[in-house]
């Protein structure tokens, strides 16, 4: 490791920066499509790790807002592009990344820091804990029917990329505003997924962009159709990437939209709420198949004071919590919580604590959507005064279940 440099790299390295990323998930860019790439230096904040001059392992972060318990909201980079060249591995460069990432976002004063995994085996050690969950879902349009009828009134427009890219954005804001777990979506994120790579489509149509408004509420439906035919009979598959919506009655109708597209024999979701309550309006439930439950969000507490005062708590209550951060002991310690729906108070104490656990359990339960008596039976968190983990349980929860839909 003494003569690896890490740094930000320069517009001049971006395209070789780009291709060190892609290679460990087995891309490699063609010619053309660098030719667009290359203009997308500064979408995204950089580092990389470089050997006698030639990058060998990256990372970045997207500039990301994420949506608190309480309707509040925090600044939190949003981890992407990480990779390290598969003749590079077991070197400890991930790690180095890692730790110069986590200090960087503490000299800028960051409060918590997100990423997707690639896999949910790398990031526990780095202190990022699971704290949301996704489902991808089908269902067969020949038993999609809803148990009621919906309101008639609601206006459905198919629009083109253009306008997409005008009206999109700001639908998906409010409705992230108040979808705890949601993050913002950059303007560099936008163009590239209203750019629609034919490289993104597997095979599949370009992106449909059908939006739905009543009054003031608004959502919208981006899918893709896989074409396909059964001989004379027509067996396509609609794939919803998204489906956003600023009320329930607006989701609605979107997904009726969805399910009722000409010549579908099947819809498939991407990426849903595993409360979604889209299932509760199907006649047939059951008829709805999970083909994917998996984790999505994770969250790392990088100033854990900070972290607990960003948000809001169901209920009043005070908590000394032991946090135990290896991978960034100036972290670690006791804090005492008093916190409850209208602010929170966090400082270091030498008091004695209700409940130990790991930096990344915190980051687990931080949203709401995971139950720190869960965690406790499954051993990763201590319960230290009796009644705490109750307690504690009735704080961090979340009246609006945590659901991230953005990939990055």
């Amino acid at each position: 490791m003494s003569d690896i440099e890490i740094r930000p790299v320069t517009a001049e390295e971006w395209p070789d920066y780009l291709r060190a990323e892609h290679i460990p998930f087995g891309i490699q860019i063609s010619d053309e499509e660098m030719k667009v790439q290359s203009q997308r230096y500064g979408a995204w904040n950089t580092l990389a790790a470089f050997e006698d001059g030639r990058i060998v392992a990256t990372a970045g972060d997207w500039d990301m807002r994420l949506t608190l318990p309480g309707f509040t909201e925090v600044h939190a980079p949003g981890v992407t592009a990480v990779g390290v060249l598969p003749t590079h591995r077991r070197r400890g460069l991930l790690t180095a990344l890692m730790r110069r990432q986590l200090d960087e976002y503490r000299g800028r004063g960051e409060a918590v820091a997100t990423l997707l995994a690639a896999e949910s085996v790398i990031y526990g050690r780095f202190g990022y804990g699971w704290a949301t969950a996704h489902m991808a879902a089908e269902i067969d349009t020949a038993h999609a029917r809803f148990v009621g009828r919906l309101e008639p009134g609601a206006g459905l427009e198919l629009i083109d990329k253009n306008e997409a890219a005008k009206v999109l954005p700001q639908i998906f804001d409010e409705t992230r505003r108040n979808q705890v777990g949601e993050v913002s979506r950059p303007g560099g994120w936008w163009t590239e997924f209203l750019r629609d790579p034919e490289w993104a489509r597997d095979g599949d149509s370009e992106l449909f962009h059908v939006v739905c408004r009543d009054g003031a509420a608004a959502g919208y439906a981006s899918y893709r159709i896989k074409q396909h035919w059964d001989g004379a009979l027509a067996s396509s598959t609609a794939r919803v990437i998204h489906l956003v919506a600023t009320d329930a009655p607006t989701r609605a109708r979107l997904w009726r939209y969805c399910l009722d597209v000409d010549l579908m024999a099947r819809v498939s979701f991407e990426n849903l709420p595993l409360d979604d309550p889209m299932r509760w309006m199907l006649r047939d439930p059951r008829r709805l198949r999970a083909t994917i439950v998996a984790d999505w969000l994770w969250v790392r507490p990088v100033d854990v004071a900070r972290a607990l005062e960003a948000r809001r708590y169901r209920v009043a209550g005070r908590l000394v919590l032991e946090v135990v951060d290896a991978f960034l002991p100036e972290n670690e310690g006791r804090y005492e919580l008093d916190a409850g729906p209208d602010g929170a108070h966090c400082r270091r104490t030498n008091a004695a604590p209700d409940l130990r656990l790991s930096v990344a359990e915190l980051g687990s339960a931080y949203l709401g959507g995971v139950s720190l008596a869960s965690l406790a039976a499954a051993g990763r968190v201590e319960e230290c005064t009796a009644g705490a983990l109750g307690r504690a349980d009735l704080m961090f929860g979340s009246d609006i279940p945590p659901w991230c839909s953005t990939d990055f």
